[in-house]
């Protein structure tokens, strides 16, 4: 499906929205007129403004929504099947981690979608293992993010 200056619009419409009115919640500094809010409702705002211009330029040229229709990639069942398995692989870490913890579920996600993808076994369990515990090293210890952690795993914290 091809994109043109009326979608774009409309997305830039949606996003600004969305950023602008998700923004509003945020507190602002004492005895400051700007806060955590200041950012977020300028771009907000920045994309309203954009989609608005470019929902006017869109309808000084006449166009219109073209028809929907399924793209290439969608016809073929595999890659559907892809899609979906990502999409449930991000829905399995976000419900299952904090119950079993990143290295399990991280270990589960690269080696289950690389699998999926026709990677060897004697390729995709060491390239998932050396993968999950080099991303929870650098996410825990250079960037001191905490992942959740599983009880098992210890040694490595």
């Amino acid at each position: 499906m091809r994109v043109n200056t009326l979608m774009l619009s409309i997305l830039m419409l949606l996003a600004g929205g969305a950023i602008f009115v998700s923004s509003w919640g945020f507190s602002t500094l004492p005895n400051q007129s700007y806060g955590s809010d200041t950012m977020p409702r300028f771009v907000g705002a920045f994309g309203l403004l954009t989609g608005v211009a470019l929902l006017v330029q869109a309808l000084r040229a006449g166009e219109y929504l073209p028809n929907a229709s399924l793209l290439d990639w969608m016809r073929q069942p595999f890659r559907v099947a892809c899609v979906a398995a990502g999409i449930g692989a991000v829905l399995a870490y976000i419900f299952l981690s904090p119950v079993i913890g990143f290295l399990p579920i991280a270990f589960a996600v690269l080696f289950g979608l690389m699998v999926l993808r026709g990677t060897t076994l004697l390729v995709a369990i060491p390239v998932a293992v050396v993968s999950a515990v080099a991303i929870q090293q650098v996410f825990g210890r250079v960037l001191l993010v905490p992942l959740p952690r599983s009880d098992f795993l210890q040694f490595l914290w």
